[in-house]
């Protein structure tokens, strides 16, 4: 049996450009009114078959309610399109996967666009999260009772009982053909997957590249640690070079026109 990876759709966010790219638009003296612009972004999730492990989901997305989850501070930053067919077990359904189906939840980081759906899983999944990004992100909602001080946290996905955490503090192999990689930089340390396909390698970076231009080099508005993201880069670089893979970013609008998504799958 092959293993597959399935790229599901979760909906799309909208945020000023810079989030994206540092200095998209700027002012300067021919220009001095430039405005800014929002981005279009795609809210992504990975489901991958594995032969022995069984359904494991890379990110969980973006909460099929934001509106009733998300901060005042988010929802005034960043606004949301949530259509019916993008609701997690929609996604999951067209690959005829039910949420108790899946045995592992691979947390790339915690903030609210990835990990928004955990709830239907926590009960029966196993999850793995980067162990310096989960503590960023217990500070972070722990500081203060005001939860527009939390940045991209929320304070109930990032606090949820969850059956079982293991916390990854190296790169490490989780299951046969299934890597994961730290990558610091965005948040204190993203978890990259590396996929070994039958067909070929994928790597999936999460934000640590949130798209092409930030894995060409042009870093990201809000960046944790700018020198760990451009050495992140840097080992994206080698992994992509050693295993001629493919990168499939989390948010990239131009990519995802490009990508087979559920029910098809890559193997």
């Amino acid at each position: 049996m092959k293993m597959k990876a399935y790229m599901l759709n979760l909906g799309d966010m909208y945020s000023d450009s810079t989030y994206t790219v540092l200095a998209d638009t700027y002012a300067n003296v021919a220009n001095p009114d430039a405005p800014h612009r929002m981005l279009h972004t795609p809210n992504t999730a990975v489901l991958i078959d594995h032969p022995e492990a069984g359904w494991i989901l890379l990110d969980t997305g973006m909460s099929d309610s934001p509106q009733d989850t998300w901060t005042e501070s988010i929802k005034s930053a960043v606004f949301f399109e949530k259509p019916d067919h993008t609701l997690m077990e929609k996604q999951l359904k067209l690959v005829g996967v039910k949420p108790e189906d899946i045995k592992y939840v691979i947390c790339s980081h915690l903030h609210m666009d990835h990990i928004g759906n955990d709830r239907l899983f926590a009960d029966r999944a196993e999850f793995f999260m980067g162990k310096a990004d989960a503590e960023q992100a217990y500070c972070a909602v722990l500081q203060s009772p005001d939860t527009n001080t939390h940045g991209f946290y929320i304070k109930d996905d990032v606090l949820l009982t969850r059956k079982k955490v293991t916390y990854i503090d190296r790169d490490m192999e989780l299951f046969p053909g299934v890597e994961v990689v730290i990558l610091p930089g965005h948040t204190a340390g993203v978890l990259g997957v590396v996929l070994h396909l039958e067909g070929g390698t994928i790597i999936i970076p999460s934000d640590a590249a949130s798209e092409q231009r930030n894995y060409d080099g042009m870093l990201p508005g809000g960046t944790y640690d700018s020198l760990g993201y451009v050495e992140s880069l840097r080992k994206l670089r080698d992994l992509q070079k050693k295993y001629n893979a493919k990168l499939f970013f989390s948010h990239d609008t131009n990519q995802i026109k490009q990508l087979k998504l559920a029910p098809a799958c890559y193997e």
